[in-house]
């Protein structure tokens, strides 16, 4: 018998691929590079969607609005000193602290007429409401709202300059519609 001699090619390691390392080849590295960034691309993207909506209509990670009251001469504080008369709570521009019963010695740049209603236990002392537009200034020692509010607010020593006749006289007015507290609080949406 004869003996025959099968000569089997086996397939020779690829210098780059070893099952025992992390070491890849360069083509078979950059497709798994490319794979990778796919799917963490679509991991990202599944992430977003799904836990997007359990943050966006969370009422409680959204802060109330804010009215802010400058007093300072520069920022039109019409509706801010209208709310802070009204009772209502409004911060200070400068510190975003809350404003206090009691402002004094400030300047309020107007843009629209102000209106005081008495009972909100507001008090405004040396001030000055200027309407640049209106040639309009109003200077006054006090106006205090105080805590009726069937009657009308008590102003001391105050002056108008370049208004019209009858301003700066309480009227009757209809009683201000209560603002609603149960509104839900304002969320910044991009």
């Amino acid at each position: 018998m004869r003996a025959v001699t099968l000569s089997i090619p086996l397939p020779e390691p690829s210098p780059g691929l070893r099952f025992a390392s992390a070491t890849l080849s360069r083509s078979a590295g950059e497709g798994l590079q490319i794979a990778g960034l796919g799917a963490a691309v679509c991991l990202l993207l599944g992430l977003v969607l799904f836990a997007a909506p359990a943050f966006a209509a969370d009422p409680a990670k959204c802060a109330p609005s804010s009215l802010v009251l400058w007093g300072d001469g520069q920022h039109d504080d019409t509706a801010a000193l209208n709310a802070w008369l009204r009772g209502e709570a409004v911060v200070w521009g400068q510190s975003g602290e809350p404003v206090g019963p009691v402002v004094a010695g400030r300047t309020f740049l107007l843009s629209q007429a102000v209106y005081a209603p008495g009972g909100s236990g507001r008090t405004l002392e040396r001030f000055r409401f200027l309407w640049p537009e209106r040639h309009e200034t109003v200077t006054g020692d006090a106006l205090a709202t105080g805590g009726d509010p069937d009657a009308p607010p008590a102003g001391t020593n105050i002056r108008i300059t370049g208004g019209d006749r009858g301003e700066g006289v309480a009227v009757e007015a209809p009683d201000p519609v209560p603002s609603a507290h149960g509104d839900p609080p304002k969320c910044l949406i991009s």
